[in-house]
């Protein structure tokens, strides 16, 4: 890194940290599986926790879009994700919570922390998600403990696996976002970068959450 670049960058992360009010409580980051078995692929991801922590970021939210359309395949590489996701998670700071979830919206592993937390959907879109939490609430109706028309968009969050809505959803090195949580999304803001993953540096993030905090939310409006 020049030293231009260094003092750009501790130049807009003092101008970040000077709003607290306006960083996004909940940042939601958008990869593929080819951006993580790059070689510094998760290494990357561990460095973008820690850039979160530093900005004040108490949420962030990533989910890894498998690709294989034939399910063993698929099954495959979500597990090789997982296993690699692994191996990463250990080496986080105590102070980083986490909770994994599989292709199907199983809970793989889970850890509590006062400070960031980090959500990891290997494989699990927002589709399958809203489904399970849609039959979730069906089953209760079935076994008589709720009425159809006393369901609410309440009962269907309540089930859902992110409880929280992001502020800002990433996609680097794409046009186009996946149907991760696509419920939780409906005013998120979005930001496409054209630089691939393992090319993301510290001063890219800076300048998405930078972007942010300038920019004027509607919430639908």
């Amino acid at each position: 890194m020049s030293l231009a670049t260094s003092l750009y960058e501790s130049y807009l992360l003092g101008q970040i940290l000077k709003q607290p009010e306006k960083v996004p409580k909940h940042v939601s980051l958008v990869l593929s599986e080819s951006d993580l078995l790059q070689t510094s692929g998760f290494v990357k991801l561990r460095e973008y926790i820690q850039w979160c922590k530093q900005m004040g970021i108490g949420i962030t939210s990533i989910y890894i879009d498998v690709l294989d359309t034939e399910e063993q395949l698929r099954s495959e590489m979500i597990e090789k994700l997982l296993t690699m996701l692994d191996n990463m998670l250990k080496k986080l700071p105590q102070d980083v919570g986490f909770e994994v979830y599989t292709g199907e919206g199983e809970l793989h592993s889970k850890k509590e922390s006062n400070g960031l937390l980090a959500y990891f959907s290997v494989g699990f879109g927002g589709r399958k998600e809203v489904t399970k939490a849609v039959i979730s609430v069906l089953s209760d109706v079935k076994a008589g403990k709720m009425e159809p028309e006393d369901i609410t968009e309440n009962d269907i969050e309540s089930r859902l696996k992110v409880k929280h809505e992001p502020d800002i959803f990433i996609r680097s090195g794409g046009k186009h976002l996946s149907d991760f949580l696509i419920w939780q999304a409906v005013y998120s803001e979005l930001y496409f970068s054209d630089v691939n993953w393992y090319k993301m540096r510290k001063l890219d993030i800076i300048r998405i959450i930078r972007d942010f905090q300038k920019r004027q939310r509607r919430f639908g409006k």
